[in-house]
């Protein structure tokens, strides 16, 4: 049986994995509310008001995605009695729960659950967001075992448990360049790294094939888009969140990253994705 009080889940979402995931386990936690973590980052001085309380997220570059830790290092969580996170990542590895309880000691805090899930791969950089990574049968799978995740999990949060799964099933291979970058970039500047990459190195284009729908617009969720004179802009001077809402929600697959060194792009020839129960209106509603 729940404590008394309602659960509060904090999500991000850019291609809809996280915001699926969320969903499914506010299926399972009577009086649970879903809170958009970007519209909660205008307030000045947020407060959690719930006595369990939770964090759904992607996993962005090895870490937590740029507004939840911005998100974190603003929130009050001191009605949580309980606080849990739940990372969503392709296949790979991450110090999203460090990062976290980092910045909840703080406030003397830190989880008391969490756990990762693995979603099908929707990253467009490198040639890995392929096909036939993202096959009917690889997507039945990973449903069932999510589903089976969140049954387990759900049950600690309900009964208030500590609960701190390992990460056993991480099972994309990293590459080489990678590997050797983890063994020289502490983990504490894996975040900063992140975020230099994708508010500074990552440049987004559309192509001749934009056709002004406004989509892009509506699903970028830093607010870094504008439609001018039927055409797809990124303004300089707002950051990005680098969620990929803009190039995997687009209809028409216009939406392009230039390759700037130390950025190479291959997503002309990349597959684009995002979940197929979560409309770009979906997303756009987190705003």
């Amino acid at each position: 049986m729940i404590p008394p009080g309602r659960t509060e889940i904090y999500y991000f979402s850019g291609t809809g994995n996280s915001l699926h995931v969320a969903r499914e386990l506010q299926k399972r936690l009577p009086e649970a509310d879903l809170v958009p973590i970007v519209r909660v980052l205008r307030e000045v001085s947020p407060k959690t008001t719930a006595n369990t309380v939770g964090f759904v997220f992607p996993n962005f570059c090895l870490t937590s995605p740029i507004p939840l830790h911005d998100f974190l290092e603003k929130v009050d969580v001191a009605s949580a009695r309980y606080v849990f996170a739940l990372c969503t990542r392709g296949g790979t590895p991450s110090d999203a729960f460090d990062y976290i309880n980092a910045l909840l000691k703080r406030q003397g805090r830190r989880l008391d659950a969490q756990l990762n899930i693995t979603m099908p791969w929707n990253h467009p950089l490198g040639k890995e967001n392929l096909p036939a990574l993202a096959t009917e049968e690889r997507m039945t799978f990973l449903e069932a075992e999510m589903q089976r995740k969140l049954d387990t999990f759900s049950q600690h949060i309900l009964a208030h448990e500590a609960y701190l799964a390992e990460d056993t099933d991480a099972d994309y291979v990293i590459p080489q360049w990678a590997k050797a970058m983890s063994l020289w970039i502490p983990k504490s500047l894996n975040y900063e790294l992140h975020r230099y990459m994708y508010q500074d190195m990552v440049r987004f284009y559309s192509n001749e094939k934009c056709t002004g729908c406004g989509i892009c617009e509506k699903v970028c969720l830093s607010q870094k888009i504008q439609i001018v004179n039927q055409k797809s802009v990124w303004q300089e001077t707002v950051k990005c969140y680098g969620c990929m809402a803009c190039i995997n929600y687009c209809p028409q697959h216009a939406i392009q990253i230039r390759s700037r060194f130390p950025v190479h792009s291959s997503t002309p020839l990349t597959a684009r994705y995002h979940h197929p129960a979560i409309t770009y209106k979906d997303i756009a509603g987190q705003r």
